[in-house]
């Protein structure tokens, strides 16, 4: 019989080894995985840290958590809190994706910080702040789910208060707990009572009411963002002024612990949930008036029983604030905030630039040049719940649309030309039988004629019109890609003389009501377009794609771009950027400093954002923002970078806190053209500078890219 004790040796565990047992891995290697799954936490507890006060960054949360330290047992106590709600996550096996949601994180941490504030360290309370920890994760796993599901909206910090009151309530019957007794100097160090208010509460968010604490907020507010800081500044002394006036005295205003809800509410409301504007400013002044009288009302009421206000003020007025611009489908709410409100401006006011379609383009679903008959809101039928559709024909020199009397169907150029399917996805409608109309009759009984009804696998539908009898080639359930013959152009229906009626709906049957829709990658009276929504009489033409451009454009997983760097002509370093794959499907060079995320498709090629820093990778976006797949000397096209991109030091920092106010600052534009075959030159104009930055990138035989020219700094490609 077989001896587990034995087996369960120390002495026997240590004779296993890794050539008679490849299972156990080396303990180098085992070192390493822990090293990394403990800097992991670290990271993911020290930038929770920083969503407190909407920073982010493991180095500010760590410089945050360093400051702590002026007041250990507070730090300890929350540390406490954090580790303890990690460990009960481990012990349910959840994923270790959690790490990256802040608020899953911070809001244990406040819990164990508010434990440390209101407690002397002993064991009883490191009980508390570990159970007020482990209970906090578990609140905010289910609020969270119930706002974001229900109501669209972001957990804040309602976890933490709720658990805050539940240890104010239970800490009654406890006789084992001896209130914490803070030093003097933590709360004056000599400066004026409005600035050491201001300073006390900033690290009041933090539970240390601490004027040095305070300070470090302070500076790292400062350091992060221009708007954030002024926004603290100016909620602060807003919110104070609007309570020592109604209550007719400022003795106790600057000492009053609620106070951290004016600044919390107006960093939300003014610059991260919201896009930073003249706008969000004046809805955070709003808001912070509405926290001033909610608060005075709630510590009213809660002084009762003994709980303290907290955050709450803060969370009600900015859910609600939230809640109605979400209903209104407000333009102001920022779809990813960045790393700092100028950084939001940055990103989001160039993407709005770049990419002003309605989420459904679409390509012409014709070839050579047509005219724009009857656009959206037309005069004629296209109006009401089918305001969002085009009608096209063909004119000739002198803008006819037939040739001769133009009395017969076969006068007229547009007739039975082919027409393309628009996108890629299924046939879900046909009619193909109807006769087309003479010239100068309708048919009022069949308005919509031959038609075809496609699905697009983006989520929505496209009705095509009018086609001539019997010419339609395409059956329902066949699978059509972009650009397949689907049938002719005809007269059949309610159609005064033969054209291609096109439009997007949300729902298969025919005549439904429609959306807003675009084109895509088409010439628009000379101009091209990667997507654009053209107007009346507008000549329009479909771009033919350069396959060989495309292709050597789309890089291969694990493809490595080799450059060297040089300023002046002169090497001053390397690049090596590989082609990788996001989680989400998209591709990105990276450089290990920075990823350039990338696309190239029928809509061309387009670099959309660089994260991380490296200049010599940046050079590439600069260089290339987009790039039409159509090589035609002369050929035109503009787009726009994010101003950070082409600026630096405090001629940035200008730029991205001005554009709040003026968002054309938040933007260069590009421009580039075609010079030769194998050469493209542009120039980017930055707001307010007259000298244009020049770009020039180079394409050798086989079309790949040999030479990138910025300025004076250039990538040259080596093999």
């Amino acid at each position: 019989m077989l001896d587990l004790r034995d087996l369960s040796s120390p002495w026997n565990r240590l004779r296993l080894s890794p050539s008679t047992h490849p299972s156990v891995k080396q303990p180098w290697i085992t070192s390493i995985a822990g090293f990394q799954a403990i800097w992991r936490l670290v990271s993911a507890v020290c930038a929770a840290t920083a969503e407190i006060l909407f920073l982010r960054g493991v180095v500010t949360g760590a410089l945050l958590l360093a400051a702590m330290l002026l007041q250990p047992s507070v730090l300890l106590l929350g540390i406490v809190g954090v580790v303890a709600a990690m460990l009960f996550a481990r012990s349910l096996q959840l994923d270790p994706s959690y790490l990256d949601r802040g608020s899953l994180l911070f809001n244990p941490l406040l819990a164990g910080l508010s434990v440390g504030y209101l407690f002397q360290l002993s064991v009883p309370a490191l009980f508390l702040a570990a159970a007020a920890g482990v209970l906090a994760f578990l609140l905010t796993w289910t609020i969270a789910h119930i706002l974001k599901t229900f109501l669209w909206l972001p957990v804040l910090s309602l976890p933490f208060i709720l658990v805050s009151w539940i240890v104010h309530l239970a800490a009654f019957r406890y006789a084992g707990l001896q209130p914490a007794v803070l030093p003097e100097h933590v709360y004056t160090i000599g400066l004026p009572l409005p600035l050491e208010g201001w300073l006390r509460t900033l690290g009041l968010i933090f539970f240390l009411p601490n004027v040095w604490v305070g300070i470090v907020v302070a500076l790292l507010l400062l350091l992060n963002s221009r708007i954030q800081f002024l926004l603290a500044i100016v909620s602060y002394l807003l919110g104070t002024s609007l309570r020592g006036m109604l209550t007719g005295t400022f003795a106790y205003v600057y000492h009053d612990p609620a106070a951290l809800n004016f600044i919390l509410v107006a960093l939300a409301i003014g610059g991260f949930y919201l896009l930073p504007s003249p706008r969000s400013y004046l809805l955070a002044a709003v808001a912070v008036s509405l926290t001033a009288l909610i608060s005075e009302a709630v510590s009213v009421f809660w002084a009762a029983v003994g709980l303290p206000v907290h955050a709450l003020p803060y969370n009600l007025v900015t859910l609600l604030l939230l809640y109605l611009l979400g209903l209104a489908g407000s333009r102001s709410l920022i779809r990813i905030p960045q790393a700092s409100p100028e950084k939001t401006l940055d990103v989001e006011l160039t993407a709005r630039r770049r990419y002003q379609g309605s989420g459904r383009a679409i390509a012409l679903p014709c070839v050579g040049q047509w005219s724009v008959w009857q656009g959206c809101d037309g005069q004629w039928t296209h109006q009401g719940l089918w305001r969002y559709a085009y009608d096209f024909v063909i004119r000739d020199q002198q803008s006819q649309t037939y040739w001769g009397t133009g009395t017969q169907l076969t006068d007229y150029y547009a007739f039975h030309k082919p027409v393309l399917s628009p996108i890629r996805g299924w046939v879900v409608r046909v009619v193909n039988d109807l006769p087309d109309c003479a010239i100068g009759t309708v048919d009022t009984h069949n308005n919509w004629g031959n038609y075809v009804v496609l699905y697009d696998e983006r989520g929505f539908y496209v009705e095509i019109s009018h086609f001539a009898q019997s010419s339609i080639v395409v059956q329902q359930g066949d699978r059509v890609d972009q650009g397949t013959l689907i049938g002719r152009c005809g007269n059949s229906g309610y159609s005064p003389q033969p054209h291609i009626h096109i439009q997007v709906q949300l729902t298969p049957e025919v005549g439904s009501a429609t959306v807003p829709f675009s084109f895509a990658n088409l010439r628009v009276d000379d101009r091209v377009y990667d997507e654009a929504t053209p107007t009346e009489n507008a000549v329009l033409e479909a771009i033919a794609l350069d396959q060989s451009l495309a292709q050597s454009l789309t890089f291969p997983l694990d493809t490595q771009l080799h450059f060297q760097v040089l300023h002046q002509e002169r090497v001053i370093g390397s690049l090596t950027a590989t082609s990788r794959m996001a989680i989400d499907g998209s591709f990105y060079l990276d450089s290990r400093k920075a990823k350039l995320f990338y696309s190239c498709n029928q809509d061309g090629f387009r670099c959309h954002r660089l994260e991380g820093h490296d200049p010599a990778l940046a050079l590439l976006m600069i260089a290339l923002p987009k790039l039409p797949l159509l090589r035609q000397v002369g050929y035109l096209w503009w787009d726009y970078l994010p101003i950070s991109t082409v600026t630096t030091g405090l001629r940035r920092l200008i730029y991205q806190f001005s554009s709040s106010f003026e968002p054309r600052l938040a933007s260069a534009r590009y421009a580039a053209q075609w010079q030769s075959e194998s050469t493209l030159a542009g120039s980017i104009a930055i707001p307010g500078i007259a000298k244009k930055l020049t770009t020039t990138v180079v394409f050798d035989r086989a079309d790949q890219i040999v030479r990138v020219c910025v300025g004076d700094r250039a990538l040259v490609r080596q093999k």
